[in-house]
């Protein structure tokens, strides 16, 4: 094994030291409760966890079922009494029980088709939205980087980069000597854990986080809620970085004083539902305190299902009528509740939510970067995912992406308007009719191979 497994071995190990098999974790779980897990069995579970981790080999069935049902919601080590860090325990459980019972070169295949996948639709999403000078600023390798923040995207958000901007934007108001750095070449592995295929993990996201230190920079920005877990769980707790580490949110939220003294005087009014989750560290309240602070906005508080996962999408696909309903409750609370503005914290969550506007015209569906550059003075890029995402009228999206892609010299065919019409309409989600999506673009295609 390399340093790096041992590393995560003596983590798992100390858990399970630690753990009084209480079962505390198990029963807080809303994925073991999904899933049909008997709550009643909770000290079994756990007792199965910690013999697993001491004796390594394949996890029991009802233990496998727990581990493969996790979706990373964080419940379980909030409800730990001994302040164990039971999410990342359960995700290095998980990993090592598939070594064991499942050749390496299935997990790699795995892994590879997933990232591959990903990485296929990031690159044309990225490149119908993105001008060239733009998108290779973001790509450019992480060490050669200078500047004393780095904003790092990590790679999905790039399919909704009127986000990127907007994060741009707000840095460059605070005056910051800030670099952007992300895409699949700054992956943080998170397929590669997921399947455990350790040795390419550590060529990708160990190697990342890596190179974040050969910049020279003081702080990393995160964005992504998956690479913001992963590093802190996977890395940071692994070997303390020689950089400060943290999700935007919680930066822009310290540093509210400054972004308040350069908000300009007159803001719309606004009533406004943020779309919450629970798990990432001080995210969710980072943004309560960052909307409240905007002048005319009002926040509208409704009961909503936050802890079911830390993010939509991802590991919570894995439950989409849960999903679909937690989306469908947050709507129409929206609009009986009179908001007329849904805030999103997340791409993901703001790929499901972002067609909303198709069914409920009288609700916007913004991010909540959006309403931070805005209320600067700034941003007002357009979010064309969420003109693909709505249907209708596909005229001003097809016009914008033939520039983008030209601009990059990206192609599409037919192939891949069938690929991102899939990727696009078949999370879940709210959302328009795709045929307008598909029927325009795979003209746009037509057009290019003539």
């Amino acid at each position: 094994m390399s340093a790096y497994a041992d590393r995560l071995e003596a983590l798992a190990a100390q858990a399970a030291d630690r753990c009084t098999a209480c079962g505390k974790c198990f029963e807080a779980c809303p994925t073991a409760r999904e899933s049909g897990l008997d709550v009643g069995e909770a000290v079994q579970r756990v007792g199965e966890l910690v013999s697993l981790t001491r004796s390594g080999g394949g996890a029991a069935p009802l233990l496998d079922k727990w581990l493969g049902a996790c979706d990373g919601s964080a419940q379980c080590s909030a409800a730990c009494p001994e302040d164990i860090n039971v999410r990342q325990w359960v995700t290095i459980a998980r990993m090592k029980s598939l070594q064991a019972v499942r050749p390496v070169q299935e997990g790699a295949a795995n892994a590879a088709g997933r990232f591959r996948h990903m990485a296929q639709a990031v690159r044309l999403l990225a490149s119908m939205q993105l001008p060239s000078e733009t998108l290779k600023k973001i790509l450019a390798p992480a060490e050669r980087r200078t500047a004393d923040v780095l904003f790092y995207t990590g790679c999905n958000v790039l399919r909704t980069p009127h986000i990127v901007l907007n994060v741009m934007d707000i840095l460059d108001a605070l005056e910051l000597d800030f670099d952007v750095v992300g895409g699949t070449a700054h992956c943080c592995g998170v397929y590669q854990f997921q399947e455990a295929d350790l040795p390419t993990y550590e060529r990708m996201g160990h190697r990342t986080f890596q190179r974040f230190g050969q910049s020279g920079a003081s702080k990393v920005l995160t964005w992504c809620p998956t690479c913001t877990k992963n590093f802190d769980e996977l890395e940071k707790d692994v070997e303390e970085p020689s950089f400060d580490l943290g999700h935007v949110s919680e930066f822009l939220a310290a540093n509210l004083e400054a972004l308040k003294a350069r908000f300009v005087a007159v803001q719309p009014k606004r009533r406004v539902v943020i779309h919450e989750h629970q798990g990432i560290g001080a995210t969710v309240e980072s943004v309560r305190n960052l909307l409240r602070a905007v002048p005319n906005l009002e926040l509208v508080e409704l009961p909503q299902d936050s802890g079911f996962s830390y993010a939509c999408g991802g590991q919570a696909a894995k439950f989409k009528a849960r999903e679909q309903a937690i989306h469908r409750d947050l709507v129409m609370g929206a609009v009986e509740a009179g908001a007329d503005t849904i805030v999103t914290m997340y791409h993901s969550c703001h790929r499901a939510l972002s067609g909303a506007e198709a069914i409920y015209p009288s609700l916007r569906v913004v991010n909540f970067t959006d309403v931070l550059a805005e209320a600067l003075g700034r941003g007002g890029h357009p979010d064309y995912y969420q003109l693909y995402k709505r249907g209708g009228a596909m005229d001003e999206a097809v016009q914008a992406a033939r520039g983008f892609l030209e601009n990059n010299g990206v192609r599409i065919d037919e192939n891949a308007v069938k690929s991102l019409t899939a990727d696009i309409f078949n999370e879940t989600g709210v959302g328009g009719p795709r045929e307008a999506f598909a029927e325009a673009f795979a003209a746009l295609a037509r057009e290019g191979s003539n």
